[in-house]
């Protein structure tokens, strides 16, 4: 294990907290895992997401965040770009707390915090599980490995959250929730969209699903916003 990042981690854990490009993270082991702490000790938390998404976004735009994680990339492109109003969704209701701790010790505001799963369509339950894991980031909806815990959790709706917010920017990193969601029948006011695909999941099938139906929705992909699994859509208008 890194001597150096190990040493980082331990200076975090005495101030309690940790810097990550600007941002405050407090240091709270209930909810961060041994290696999240190793993670933002190495200050690279999000970093491909924050890069690709501060790239594309205009004064004034409004983003919609799915997979708000620890509120770190929200409260990044609130402080340290031109976005107007931000709503992050978290479907995991363990990280609403502390999303909303990091947000007021950051003095971010214009920020819309909502816990749920984004579904495609209106339809359908009210509610879903969903499969809290150590690592939170490996959370999801897919019971396939194993968990600690399940929790039932609100269902919104895509096209609701679009009618309301009309956001101009969706960034996304859902653990693979992305293949499903992208099935809806329109993106609204969308004009750009930074999404982490987790082949994993879905393999070559799900990531060509994807391709599809951002083409059927009306984007392109913008090939100099891509850092590996991390991929830039735009809409020509």
């Amino acid at each position: 294990m890194n001597p150096i990042r190990m040493i980082k981690r331990a200076v975090n854990r005495l101030r309690s907290e940790a810097r990550v490009n600007g941002i405050v993270l407090p240091i709270d082991r209930s909810v961060l895992s041994p290696r999240m702490e190793l993670t933002l000790a190495a200050g690279r938390y999000e970093r491909r997401e924050r890069a690709l998404s501060a790239r594309i976004i205009r004064p004034g735009d409004v983003v919609l965040e799915l997979g708000a994680g620890l509120g770190f990339l929200s409260s990044y492109l609130r402080k340290f770009t031109g976005a107007g109003k931000i709503v992050c969704v978290e479907a995991n209701p363990n990280l609403i707390p502390y999303i909303s701790r990091v947000h007021a010790l950051n003095g971010i505001d214009g920020i819309e915090l909502l816990n749920g799963v984004v579904v495609p369509r209106a339809d359908g339950a009210a509610s879903i599980p969903f499969y809290c894991r150590r690592d939170f980031w490996a959370s999801s909806l897919d019971p396939s490995s194993p968990f600690e815990s399940v929790v039932s959790v609100g269902v919104l709706s895509f096209p609701d959250i679009l009618d309301r917010h009309r956001p101009d920017v969706l960034v996304m990193d859902i653990e693979g929730g992305e293949l499903e969601l992208l099935t809806a029948a329109s993106a609204g006011s969308i004009r750009a969209a930074v999404i982490e695909t987790h082949p994993g999941h879905y393999g070559p099938d799900g990531l060509r699903a994807i391709e599809a139906n951002f083409a059927r929705l009306g984007f392109v992909e913008d090939a100099a916003g891509r850092d590996r699994d991390v991929r830039t859509f735009v809409r020509p208008r």
